[in-house]
């Protein structure tokens, strides 16, 4: 089970949106997803309630939104019933101290920035906290002017590329919240438009670092061990063995 934490320290920035639509494009590649929602404000809990009002059967993704001090125990119970492939976690706007242990108990953490000094401002706070945690990161660059050499993206990225990785970049598309408001996705309500290229982008990103935290199974652990060195026995060399 994979564990995918969206972080921010400044609300609108656009983890929600992130949260749905990379869960809802792993569960379309066949993945098990649970959301789990920690912002008081809802936002994710609310749209999928909009999406599944009228589902017939269990939805995948699910929700749960359990209070802040249950996280660690609902995630443990999710790995023991190996219930999920994939934990998309969206946490309040804030640096508060329980949001360290869910860093710790994430994979990988996505942060969602505007291309704004506002929100470049707001930053260092929770890029602080995650290196604290140890965990690796990456932003996102959200809501950019859309256009070609838009001056306040062509900025963004050097000015984040110096505080660590970015993931990608998401223009304001209106099937962002044209989708939202109908309980969908931007892969779902238009999937050859730009704002699913996007995403499916940004998804590739996530996924490889996902990947990285899956354990080797044993045939793969045991092509990338080195072959074992003989050893004498009793003080004798076997016939092998160097001399």
């Amino acid at each position: 089970m994979n564990i995918l934490m969206l972080a921010k320290e400044k609300g609108g920035a656009g983890a929600s949106t992130l949260a749905r639509e990379l869960g809802v494009i792993a569960a379309a590649e066949g993945q098990r997803v649970v959301f789990v929602d920690l912002d008081p404000q809802a936002s994710l809990s609310k749209w999928w309630n909009r999406r599944t009002a009228s589902a017939a059967g269990q939805p995948n993704p699910t929700l749960a939104a359990p209070a802040p001090e249950q996280l660690v125990a609902t995630l443990e119970r999710l790995r023991q019933t190996q219930a999920a492939d994939l934990v998309v976690i969206d946490v309040p706007p804030s640096v508060h101290s329980f949001l360290l242990s869910v860093m710790r108990a994430a994979d990988f953490i996505l942060v969602p920035s505007r291309p704004t000094s506002d929100d470049f401002e707001a930053l260092p706070a929770v890029v602080d906290m995650i290196e604290r945690s140890g965990k690796r990161y990456a932003f996102a660059v959200t809501q950019a002017p859309t256009g070609r050499r838009i001056r306040a993206v062509e900025e963004a990225i050097p000015i984040l590329a110096r505080q660590g990785r970015v993931a990608g970049v998401l223009r304001f598309r209106t099937a962002f919240p044209t989708a939202a408001a109908a309980g969908m996705t931007a892969t779902e309500f238009e999937p050859d438009g730009k704002a699913a290229e996007e995403i499916r982008e940004l998804w590739a990103f996530v996924s490889a670092e996902l990947r990285k935290s899956q354990p080797l199974a044993p045939a793969e652990f045991s092509r990338q061990m080195p072959p074992p060195v003989p050893t004498p026995v009793d003080g004798v060399l076997s016939a092998e063995s160097p001399r």
